[in-house]
């Protein structure tokens, strides 16, 4: 767009004020009817009102056509200078412009060709745009960096990128519609908080003026959610933004959005049930199927879903014991695939580093729920209660993707302490990621929490399964790009 088009529609602005037009009014002339509805249910003879965006504009001498859109949904509008009179045609076609908003009154027609349309008999302009669309309606932006820093044109532009975002925005409906027919009760946890935890990440940091503190915006949603359990509620969810300053690329965005569940009386059995009806439940409602294609590969979200023991992972597809292998055996794995252990050795987050290398994203693509990970790798689980080497975790990987995180939650105070404890010792040897000690969160378990199950499941990459989309920036409306620098105010 150059600024010379910017420069003549503030003109033609100017002089419709002027003119006494305000191009900004306040409200509608004519109260519009839905597009959706006009084309769901035609009435030929029908007179109403309409009310979109410009997207084209097919002049023919005394005859012109125009394409208007409406909440993404497209309906031809006929001006004639018969039907509107010389004056208001040839104004019409002085000051209305691709990319303004029109609010029309007309009859509903079929034209010889076939074609609904909405012959105007009156018409009002209701927002000049300054700027026109860079392509034609129905062309997606090319340039990627065009499409995610404006994102509001690629949505406004490409009927696929809105129908995306728009199931992606039905998805979460769908999940919350599911929690609370289970019985769940929605809830909110701070964002900000003086302790982060819940997983294993690097904070943002923000400073808190009124405190004259440092806090952190939360990486996880976990540790409010169990002190509600502790407070007396059996079953809670929420849905909310997560904050990780990690990497930009096609599975992370340093701004996420997660669901997490904790329900008492319950274990990590309890929730790989709720974890396969929910995903396949929300995937029939959105696409009218549990079956989507991702990333080349046609995957079946419909329950039961594998399960498959962390160890037997490693053996399988690593070719690695983890209950035989020497700790100099596991090293040199570590060594061969260019793997170091922030915080020094650790013999169970050494064997998770080189699952997340070697197993998930290859192996794993028809829903798989992959449990009893390492205890002292899992600092706020049950271990297990047969063998607590390994503790009562699983994590869901689809089409090679980690979706979901879940435990049978460790509710012995003296226990969490000590985890907490030894977490922060590999702080100190410069584990930035490990665990914070949460004194707060501990003393809240000395209160007593009852057996509980509970699980985190991420919310774009959800999204992206069931939309089948390859890019974490598919299926968020606005993610994260560098600052572009670009042009100052005028």
């Amino acid at each position: 767009m150059s600024s010379d088009e910017v420069s003549m529609r503030k003109a033609i602005r100017e002089e419709l004020i002027r003119e006494g037009i305000n191009p900004y009014p306040h409200n509608v002339r004519f109260r519009p009817t839905p597009v959706k509805e006009i084309l769901a249910r035609p009435q030929l003879g029908v007179k109403l009102g309409v009310a979109g965006r410009v997207a084209a504009i097919r002049r023919h001498g005394g005859l012109t056509f125009i394409d208007l859109i409406d909440d993404g949904a497209r309906i031809q509008l006929m001006i004639t200078k018969k039907g509107l009179g010389k004056e208001r045609y040839e104004w019409f076609l002085k000051y209305v412009d691709m990319g303004d908003f029109i609010n029309v009154f007309g009859e509903v027609i079929l034209t010889k060709k076939g074609e609904l349309t909405v012959r105007v008999e009156d018409y009002a302009l209701i927002t000049k745009a300054l700027r026109s669309p860079p392509v034609k309606w129905g062309h997606r932006l090319l340039d990627p960096e065009v499409r995610y820093r404006k994102r509001y044109l690629d949505i406004m532009m490409t009927p696929q990128v809105r129908e995306m975002l728009l199931k992606r925005f039905l998805l979460v409906q769908e999940i919350r519609k599911f929690m609370w027919g289970r019985g769940f009760v929605e809830v909110e946890t701070p964002i900000l908080q003086p302790v982060y935890g819940g997983a294993e990440a690097t904070p943002f940091v923000t400073h808190i003026n009124a405190l004259d503190e440092d806090w952190y915006l939360r990486i996880s949603l976990e540790l409010y959610l169990k002190r509600l359990i502790v407070a007396g509620y059996n079953k809670v969810f929420e849905i909310g933004k997560n904050f990780r300053n990690e990497d930009i690329d096609a599975m992370h965005n340093p701004e996420f959005t997660m669901m997490e569940a904790y329900e008492a009386y319950a274990d990590y059995n309890d929730m790989m049930r709720l974890a396969e009806d929910l995903i396949s439940t929300v995937a029939k409602a959105v696409n009218g199927t549990t079956k989507t294609v991702f990333r080349g590969n046609e995957i079946d979200l419909s329950p039961p879903y594998r399960r498959l023991r962390f160890a037997d992972a490693l053996r399988e597809y690593a070719g690695i014991d983890p209950d035989e292998a020497s700790d100099d055996l596991i090293k040199e794995k570590l060594r061969e695939n260019h793997i170091t252990l922030k915080g020094g050795y650790e013999r169970g987050k050494a064997l998770m580093k080189l699952f997340d290398k070697l197993v998930g994203r290859e192996h794993l693509i028809q829903p798989t729920f992959v449990i009893d990970y390492p205890a002292s790798a899992s600092p706020l689980t049950k271990p297990h209660r047969e063998d607590p080497r390994y503790a009562e975790r699983f994590e869901l990987y689809i089409g090679g993707v980690e979706l979901a995180n879940a435990y049978t939650e460790l509710n012995d105070p003296v226990l969490q302490e000590e985890y907490f404890r030894a977490e922060e010792e590999r702080r100190k040897r410069g584990d930035e990621e490990a665990h914070p000690f949460d004194w707060d969160f501990v003393e809240a378990l000395q209160f007593g929490m009852p057996p509980t199950g509970g699980i985190g499941i991420g919310i774009d990459r959800l999204a992206m399964i069931v939309l089948g989309a390859d890019s974490i920036k598919e299926v968020i409306p606005f993610p994260m790009l560098k600052k572009s620098g670009g042009p100052k105010p005028e």
